[in-house]
């Protein structure tokens, strides 16, 4: 007979389909910066993230080691508590501090549609946990770091005034979560460390201490459950009074504004749980990373059919993840579903579909209340025994 084109083979054929690769944990600490390195490296260009992840690197930043410039005191100073990648834009210093202002707020070339400066950090290698212009307290460059904060899923670390408590107060009434505060963690005043260069105690920002902090916290923990930091001391006193609900510091406090303060056991210590909005910053911090895993796990179904089995399959994946979080105490719990009234013929067919998440995270021990009472029966107890 002719060839049957339709005949396969006598037998059976097996196929094996791997299962959806697990949703890894979450994600590690990355730091991204901007600011000035005057004797860098000539292999280290302009508005370009160069990658620091070792000591090696950030010597690059500094090569006649005249510690010149606010990136590698920066990365130093974070280096002596923790080792953690550090992508950093370097700026030219523009003739006056205005223009190094500028230079750090950055732009988009409309000719080239480069970015430079903060811009930057919307364009990194690897997506920053928490980013930062150390140094720079002007109102335009915070604006833009919690602006970036908002687009990017980041938390933005930026400097108070350095002035005094009333000017912190002030620059905290009048932020907003609106314009990207409610990602922004605040903490004045400078602090005081040792230069090799100078031979004596040196005022820096605040701003690379504090992300030390967080390097050592988890993902989900607050900076100041970290402990200590080799400060020599700061540029103003806070007064801080652990068992007050008063005083400057429990006011700079109640104004979303953190500090370092002198620790009960010595040395100097972060005081500070939220956001300049009042936000627990672990919280924010959860959220950024929810936000991340959802969003990469829904690129990986993007485009397929919206099938039945695509969203159920989706939806087991994350609800797996999310117990697994929970059992590792990275949050109290969390449940994905359909949502139950958005999903309806007019939005499937045009190939869109809603889940709801709903999730808890920890607080932090932020207020401890302990109430004495006197106990006479402890007493009557005590006479009844001596008789």
């Amino acid at each position: 007979m002719a060839l049957n084109s339709a005949f396969v083979k006598n037998g059976a054929t097996i196929e094996v389909k791997s299962a959806p690769a697990p949703i890894g944990p979450l994600k590690p600490t990355i730091f991204a910066m901007v600011g000035t390195a005057p004797e860098r490296d000539p292999s280290i260009q302009l508005n370009t993230p160069y990658r620091v992840d070792s000591l090696a690197a950030l010597a690059k930043l500094d090569i006649n080691q005249n510690e010149l410039g606010t990136l590698w005191r920066s990365i130093a100073e974070i280096y002596k508590h923790v080792t953690v990648v550090v992508y950093v834009v370097v700026v030219d210093e523009g003739a006056t501090p205005t223009d190094t202002v500028n230079n750090v707020l950055g732009s988009v070339d409309p000719a080239t549609g480069m970015f430079s400066g903060v811009q930057q950090l919307a364009d990194l290698p690897e997506q920053a946990t928490h980013i930062a212009a150390p140094g720079f307290s002007d109102v335009p460059v915070l604006d833009a770091l919690a602006l970036m904060a908002q687009k990017t899923y980041s938390i933005a670390v930026i400097d108070g005034p350095n002035t005094n408590n009333s000017d912190a107060h002030d620059f905290s009434n009048s932020v907003n979560a609106e314009s990207g505060y409610d990602r922004a963690y605040v903490v004045d005043s400078f602090v005081s460390v040792y230069s090799q260069v100078a031979k004596s105690l040196v005022l820096m920002s605040a701003v690379p201490l504090a992300l030390a902090c967080f390097g050592r916290a988890t993902a989900v923990e607050s900076p100041a459950a970290t402990g200590g930091v080799t400060i020599k001391g700061t540029a103003r006193p806070i007064a801080y009074n652990f068992f007050s609900k008063d005083g400057p510091g429990q006011l700079l406090l109640k104004h979303g504004v953190s500090f370092f303060a002198r620790a009960d056991a010595g040395g100097y210590s972060l005081i500070g749980n939220r956001s300049v909005t009042g936000r627990f910053i672990n919280k924010v911090s959860l959220d950024n990373q929810l936000t991340r895993i959802v969003g990469e796990q829904a690129k990986t179904v993007s485009g397929k059919n919206l099938t039945l089995n695509l969203m159920e399959s989706f939806i087991k994946k994350l609800n797996k993840w999310m117990d697994k979080s929970a059992s590792n105490d990275e949050m109290i719990g969390a449940n994905v579903s359909l949502h139950p009234t958005l999903n309806n013929v007019d939005t499937y067919q045009n190939g869109e579909w809603f889940i709801v998440i709903n999730y808890a995270g920890y607080s932090p021990n932020e207020h401890l209340v302990v109430h004495f009472n006197e106990d006479l029966d402890i007493v009557e107890s005590f006479i009844e025994g001596a008789i």
